[in-house]
């Protein structure tokens, strides 16, 4: 496994004020050293930069830069997490970096082929994996990995896009391709799949057809704002998901959140959640113990303002942690 990943350059993202009345994650996140038999409870950070699925797709490239973007946000976050009145302190939790994946001068299959081993014997190892992207073709090595474990799972796709796009030439995958992936896998014990936030004028209806046909369920972003209740619709589709199987994999595609709010994604669009409630998404998803691993996919650096969107997607970790350990105190 460590042949495929490249180790984070720390020192280059984060630099400690070693005040111990005032540290940040920064200071508790640790490297991966060891063996993956010490993984088992840990949260671990995975990061796969690259974006040929986005050139793939037609889309703009840049997201290979996202994975220390993002980590570079979530350092100096501090380890403080407050909800419902109570105040947690996120220090007794362990949280590994394994790096980042190593994709240079590797073929996007191959780059899958790889990420799908790498997170599945995190899985295995039982550890809890946050994987970060990257364009959003990292979705089928994601959901492979956990139909690897041999157990019938569930997705869940916060989105603008369905990304169940067919294969290019019938055979090179791309970010819009991830899901179609999973669905067409035969191999995979899939139980559901939902898509949740699906925009108008921003899905095929050929494509949302071929949803239904797979008996599958899309929640669209007007239903959800007609419904009024953010967290409702989210809890909603999570509890009958987690209802169905006890691992559920939800993806992030952060043009799901308006552009106001994330401008430097790969697919930037006018209507959208907020940043307030991709974080709430992200925190009842970690208050629920089916999931068992969640990616952030198409954050953009070259396109952001002033680390608007990386530092918001790093919001949506911190968040997921936090649910997490809000839901293990009880």
């Amino acid at each position: 496994m460590n042949q495929y990943l490249s180790p984070v350059q720390t020192n280059e993202l984060f630099i400690s004020r070693n005040d111990a009345d005032d540290f940040r994650l920064g200071d508790i996140i640790t490297n991966l050293h060891d063996s993956i038999i010490e993984l088992s409870g840990a949260i671990v950070l995975l990061g796969v930069p690259q974006d040929e699925g986005v050139r793939r797709n037609g889309g703009r490239v840049g997201a290979a830069a996202a994975p220390d973007a993002i980590r570079k946000a979530l350092y100096k976050l501090t380890p403080v997490f407050h909800n419902q009145d109570e105040l947690t302190v996120i220090n007794h939790f362990r949280i590994i970096d394994a790096g980042n994946l190593i994709t240079d001068g590797i073929e996007l299959e191959e780059i899958h082929k790889r990420q799908r081993e790498v997170v599945g014997l995190f899985l295995q190892a039982g550890a809890l994996p946050i994987v970060l992207g990257g364009g959003h073709d990292i979705a089928y090595p994601d959901g492979a990995a956990l139909g690897d474990t041999g157990e019938t799972f569930c997705v869940i796709n916060i989105d603008a896009h369905t990304d169940v796009r067919p294969l290019i030439e019938g055979k090179h995958a791309h970010s819009g391709s991830g899901f179609r992936q999973i669905l067409e896998d035969e191999n995979l014990p899939l139980e559901q799949f939902c898509e949740f936030g699906i925009q108008s004028f921003a899905a095929s209806k050929k494509h949302i057809d071929y949803i239904y046909s797979q008996e599958q369920t899309v929640v669209f972003y007007d239903e959800i704002r007609k419904e009024g209740n953010f967290d409702s619709s989210f809890e909603k589709i999570l509890s009958t998901c987690s209802n169905t199987s006890n691992n559920v994999y939800v993806s992030f595609d952060m043009d799901a959140v308006a552009s106001a709010f994330a401008p430097g994604v790969s697919a930037p669009a006018a209507i959208g959640f907020t940043s307030d409630e991709i974080c709430r998404a992200a925190e009842i998803a970690g208050g629920n113990a089916s999931v068992k691993l969640i990616d952030i996919a198409e954050v953009n650096p070259l396109y952001d303002i002033d680390g608007r969107t990386a530092k918001l997607a790093a919001l949506v970790v911190a968040h997921y942690i936090g649910g997490m350990v809000q839901r293990m105190k009880k």
